[in-house]
């Protein structure tokens, strides 16, 4: 998915360090292994590490410690991704040529009576921390959108139906029309819930003793919530493996507000919620309603001449963080504006 990686990671880096266009391209490649080394690391059993607490006593080169190996060329990748982006703010303040963003923003609110330096860390943390975030999240979510597309040509029609009955021939979507595009919403929210990008909570720590269905929670427990089981709960989701958008429409197409929300669970909880989920959704709602104006996702075309299988394939366990394997299609323009046929091969 590397076009979806590099149009996210510029995004998030203008938004985060008011690094735009091509001054971003330096910085993609460390962000988005910084990015897949999280999602192996956060794996739950990725390492041996995680059944026999003992390992992380034995020296590097003992077998089976590979992961401290690991660890400390991610630890390399962390510090570049944290420290490369953030000089370049900082620089470009004391220049007067940085454009708004959030670490340049929290750069002018620091109290000049503090510890400049821990101000400074904690801006720096707080910085990569929201490109870390906005970066592989969207992007998962963007090929879950396309592979659904692809798997379900019916209501890849349907939407296109709906905005090309709201657009003007020519027109592209705008955030004023998001109310008169109830399915393309509603596809959006069924991407969300059917493949949810963080199948397992972050994991959250217990303030106090609780009880859920009988069962006491101890105080300073450590939980995981299941927002798959959640978003798969055949009492608020009927037939929850089927990917169906109209379960969120009522009998006169509109959104049914009696339907379960995904967004809470898809977002997290509590004071760990996603900040930047208003963020994620527009540009999540944005970006869908663009590709279905614009294009047609069918499948590639094999040496013969011949559509390949509609095949969908995901991240094999439960992992941290949840996306499509390897997949091919085709862009196919809707309309003589669109000047060529894409061929994408998302990897």
């Amino acid at each position: 998915m590397g076009d979806l990686h590099t149009w996210t990671t510029v995004l998030i880096t203008d938004i985060t360090y008011g690094i735009q266009g091509e001054e971003a391209q330096p910085f993609i490649k460390t962000a988005i292994e910084a990015v897949k080394s999280i999602t192996i690391a956060t794996t739950p059993g990725a390492f041996l590490v995680d059944q026999i607490s003992i390992l992380k006593y034995v020296p590097e080169w003992f077998p089976g410690a590979g992961f401290k190996r690991k660890a400390r060329e991610w630890d390399l990748l962390r510090m570049e991704m944290t420290e490369d982006p953030f000089r370049v703010t900082k620089e470009r303040m004391v220049a007067g040529t940085a454009t708004p963003s959030l670490a340049s923003a929290a750069l002018e609110q620091m109290d000049p009576t503090k510890d400049i330096a821990k101000q400074e860390e904690l801006i720096k943390a707080a910085s990569v921390t929201a490109h870390i975030g906005g970066t592989d999240t969207i992007v998962a979510t963007m090929g879950g959108f396309i592979l659904a597309m692809l798997m379900n040509p019916d209501i890849q029609t349907r939407a296109q139906h709906e905005l090309d009955r709201v657009l003007a021939p020519g027109d592209l979507p705008t955030f004023a029309l998001e109310p008169d595009l109830p399915y393309v919403q509603a596809i959006m929210w069924e991407v969300l819930r059917h493949q949810p990008v963080v199948p397992l909570c972050f994991p959250h720590l217990v303030t106090e003793d609780d009880v859920y269905s009988g069962y006491l929670i101890p105080k300073n427990s450590i939980i995981m919530p299941n927002i798959w089981s959640i978003l798969h709960n055949e009492d608020d989701y009927p037939d929850p493996y089927r990917f169906n958008p109209s379960r969120f429409l009522d009998i006169n197409g509109r959104l049914d507000p009696s339907v379960k929300d995904v967004l809470g669970p898809a977002f997290g909880f509590g004071r760990r919620a996603c900040p930047g989920k208003e963020l994620a959704l527009a540009s999540l709602w944005i970006r869908i309603a663009s590709i279905l104006t614009c294009y047609r996702i069918e499948p590639e075309i094999d040496e013969y001449g011949n559509l390949a299988e509609r095949k969908a394939e995901w991240y094999p366990g439960l992992t941290m963080f949840n996306h499509p394997l390897p997949f091919k299609c085709r862009f196919i323009p809707r309309s003589k504006d669109i000047e060529v046929s894409l061929d994408m091969n998302f990897t």
